[in-house]
């Protein structure tokens, strides 16, 4: 979730390889009608009357010749409606890859590369980028392609694998750990890589994959893992289930030093948001459990978004942790998920 998912607005990273832009989670999206302009015409709808809709909001223009029931809530949204109303011109030689592909299998997405649907021409010819449409040329085998919604789109593990080739290490690393988590093929992942050697950014995707790590349960637990690699902290459990002195389980932590005996969280916003009674509930469900391990012997480290940002403060959060800590007092155990 770095530099954010959806309500969340962090501050772009200083550091070079920082995901800067506004990040979103893959996640199911809102139900909407796309239409093209002869769809409309035969329900006898004229063109002033597509003017007269567009100025009360009823239509909304999603590009040249579609026209959506309603405005889009999200650059999610807007992404599938543009999807909705590019596809019926696509040709047979074409199928949804790269942010499209990665938008229909939900993996993450940042804001600033959704203006236009990417596709992969499977024939010859040349790449184009248009406003709404961006054609890549690749070499792409019939068993990388699936069906979502009805549309033409690339696997996951091929998309996983595109995708690792246009974003920088750490958006990379997000996307393969979340396509691994979706239960992508790791073997046909690294085949895919393999075959793509030749391609720009391949070096990247193969990194990304060697570090990725299917555990990982959002963007801000797999930057964080980035982070930790690179400020040469101790590698960690991830998802360790916590149970106390007589066999009961009390939690799941995100990540886990057992041998340490810390624990930590990477704090991001999502959990947060409800009613001010649903947050307040939270917060305190939070507050209880984070008592109950502390009891343990555990000690409980926290990190936000705005942490993740400073590399050097983010390495002395954790190490202070572990200076505090006493594995020998920590009464209980940890199994990994």
């Amino acid at each position: 979730m770095f530099n954010q998912v959806l309500s969340v607005s962090p501050k772009c990273c200083p550091l070079p390889a920082g995901p800067c832009g506004r990040m979103i989670e893959g996640r199911e999206l809102s139900s909407m009608t796309v239409s093209r302009t002869h769809q409309l015409l035969s329900l006898g709808q004229t063109s002033a009357d597509r003017v007269r809709l567009a100025r009360t909001g009823e239509l909304v223009r999603v590009r040249h010749g579609a026209y959506a029931d309603e405005a889009a809530h999200s650059a999610l949204d807007r992404h599938r409606q543009l999807i909705a109303g590019t596809v019926p011109i696509m040709t047979a030689e074409m199928v949804l890859s790269h942010v499209s592909a990665g938008i229909l299998h939900q993996l993450p997405s940042w804001e600033s590369t959704l203006g236009q649907v990417t596709v992969l021409r499977l024939s010859g010819g040349h790449g184009s980028r248009r406003r709404n449409l961006h054609v890549r040329l690749a070499p792409i085998e019939g068993v990388e392609i699936t069906e979502i919604d009805g549309y033409p789109v690339t696997s996951l593990e091929r998309t996983a694998i595109d995708l690792g080739c246009i974003h920088a290490y750490e958006r990379a690393v997000a996307v393969m750990d979340a396509a691994l988590h979706r239960e992508a093929g790791f073997e046909v992942m690294v085949d895919t890589v393999q075959a793509a050697r030749t391609r720009r950014g391949v070096a990247t995707a193969r990194a990304a994959l060697t570090f990725a790590d299917g555990r990982a349960e959002s963007v801000g637990e797999s930057i964080s893992r980035v982070r930790m690699a690179a400020a040469g902290l101790p590698v960690p459990q991830l998802q360790v289930n916590v149970f106390d002195e007589f066999g009961i389980w009390l939690a799941r932590s995100d990540f886990g030093w057992e041998a340490l005996g810390v624990l930590g969280e990477f704090d991001g916003q999502l959990k947060y948001v409800g009613t001010p009674e649903q947050v307040a509930r939270t917060v305190m469900r939070e507050k209880d459990r984070e008592d109950r391990l502390r009891e343990l012997g555990w000690v409980v480290v926290r990190w936000k978004w705005a942490d993740l940002a400073d590399l050097n403060g983010f390495r002395r959060r954790i190490e202070a942790a572990i200076a505090q800590a006493n594995p020998s007092a920590v009464r209980g155990s940890v199994r990994p998920s």
